[in-house]
């Protein structure tokens, strides 16, 4: 399979900057560029391997098959692949509340 393009939903997007600036402003600028290059290589990755993640029950409905996969110790990035693209769709926070 070649390198898929990578093309992130709106939703998806604004979430990862949000995530991004919180990191910046609570964690400081170095726990804020782990965040990014962790996800950036993930999805870089991923472009190349989207078989790697596991089925996403949530997101998967009908026909679309979703998958997630962890990216940070705390957040999971949530896509859907074609032949020529990955989609990132979504980002969830993986802590449990308690």
């Amino acid at each position: 399979m070649d390198t898929l393009k990578i093309k992130w939903h709106k939703r998806a997007q604004v979430y990862f900057d949000s995530i991004n600036t919180w990191y910046l402003h609570n964690l400081g600028e170095q726990a804020a560029s782990h965040f990014s290059k962790d996800v950036l290589k993930t999805t870089e990755l991923l472009s190349h391997f989207p078989m790697m993640g596991t089925v996403d029950a949530f997101y998967s409905k009908g026909k679309r098959i979703y998958y997630s996969f962890l990216i940070h110790p705390k957040y999971r990035i949530v896509y859907r692949f074609t032949k020529t693209t990955l989609y990132i769709v979504a980002l969830r926070a993986t802590a449990m509340k308690g």
